[in-house]
């Protein structure tokens, strides 16, 4: 219980736990669990916490490109309970089954570590943060860690999936951002990402002394917060990404109507102009994380064939009504990488989503909508009457 965290007051040997909290959808940052060690000796209770970060103006740059700082920073039990509270998620409190040594070590370590020159590290959301370090600071620490082997079969993409459940925008968000790198299968080592992930293989490890002699990592284990019911309404938004996707489809559909009937032409190329804007914008941002962002599992991204920031220039040839052999051009090169993108779903080493599918051809109606307007310059082609009518009378 969450007494049993406030009553840890300092003991008279070096103490050091293992304090994990489970995914809360209170925010962003707190879906995917949180890690910290508590350390007790005879004059202090400190709780260490790699998961702390600075919202500074130039953040949201910083964290798209993959220049995030976090830091090592220090907390009480009573701020750490009162955070708990907040979270209302599950929270427990791993004691490790450490030497006198051992332990004294990992304190002597994170005293190190917490210092202004050593406490910033560069973030990377799958192999360095607030789990993987803790992980790393102990088996520096003490002696040789045995996990037992998880046979794990889920990839990067699958672990977040899981954990976005009541959070589907911010899955779709993810999932556009990811690259194919996401979908390969992760090694038992690097499954600890996640908290709750390494508090499951720390319960089940062992460890080696030199003299061959073998103990459990975990001497004990406290439940710190059970969750109470919630007195507040999650502020994910209303209508979910697929609904969406419906919502788009059905008004390029009713864009395709309108060209077939040659009525409010007006609509037609509002509403292109606006798609193909919004997902050029979009194409952007992905084709900035998957060649210049230092992000993990951005490249390739296999997103970029149905969102892309030609998409831009297509906005700009529907907005102008532009009819010209370079509109013809650039209109059939994107509508090509949205149709290669939905025939080769099946083939592609990336998982795609249904709301990626409702987008793709929702922007492949919005081009066709466009080509039935002026159907004059795009389906000439199919105009029987090219020839006679351009052949000279003699």
């Amino acid at each position: 219980m969450l007494f049993t965290l406030l009553s840890l007051v300092a003991n008279a040997k070096t103490t050091v736990y293992l304090l994990t909290t489970y995914p809360s959808d209170r925010e962003v940052y707190t879906v995917w669990g949180h890690t910290a060690l508590l350390v007790t000796t005879d004059s202090t209770s400190v709780v260490y916490n790699y998961g702390v970060f600075e919202f500074s103006d130039d953040f949201i740059y910083k964290f798209v490109s993959g220049q995030t700082d976090y830091c090592l920073d220090t907390d009480s039990p009573q701020s750490v309970a009162n955070e708990l509270v907040w979270k209302n998620s599950y929270a427990y409190l791993h004691e490790l089954n450490l030497t006198k040594t051992e332990a004294e070590r990992v304190h002597a370590a994170l005293l190190l570590n917490a210092k202004p020159e050593n406490k910033v590290y560069r973030y990377k959301f799958f192999s360095d943060n607030c789990a993987t370090r803790p992980r790393e600071l102990l088996e520096r620490c003490i002696g040789e860690v045995k996990y037992m082997p998880i046979g794990n079969t889920e990839s990067y993409r699958d672990k977040v999936h899981a954990l976005c459940v009541s959070m589907p925008w911010l899955r779709v968000g993810i999932d556009l951002c990811l690259g194919s790198g996401a979908d390969e299968v992760i090694p038992d080592a690097m499954v600890t990402f996640l908290p709750v992930e390494l508090m499951k293989q720390v319960e089940s490890a062992t460890v080696s002394d030199p003299s061959g002699a073998t103990r459990p990592l975990v001497k004990s284990k406290m439940e710190m917060w059970h969750p109470q019911p919630k007195k507040f309404v999650s502020g994910d938004f209303p209508v979910s990404p697929v609904k969406t996707g419906v919502l788009l489809l059905s008004l390029a559909l009713l864009s395709l109507v309108f060209a077939w009937r040659n009525i409010c032409v007006a609509y037609v190329r509002a509403f292109g102009a606006t798609l193909f804007f919004v997902f050029g914008l979009t194409g952007m941002l992905i084709f900035f994380l998957s060649f210049f962002s230092t992000h993990e599992c951005t490249f390739p991204n296999f997103n970029l064939m149905w969102t892309n920031p030609l998409h831009l220039v297509v906005a700009g040839i529907i907005a102008v009504g532009a009819r010209n052999q370079f509109a013809k051009v650039i209109l059939g090169i994107d509508s090509l990488l949205c149709v290669g993108y939905l025939l080769l779903i099946a083939v592609l080493p990336q998982s795609t989503c249904v709301e990626f599918i409702q987008c793709s051809f929702a922007l492949i109606i919005s081009v066709l909508s466009y080509a039935v307007v002026y159907k004059k310059s795009f389906l000439t082609i199919f105009d029987k009457k090219k020839h006679s009518d351009t052949q000279r009378i003699k």
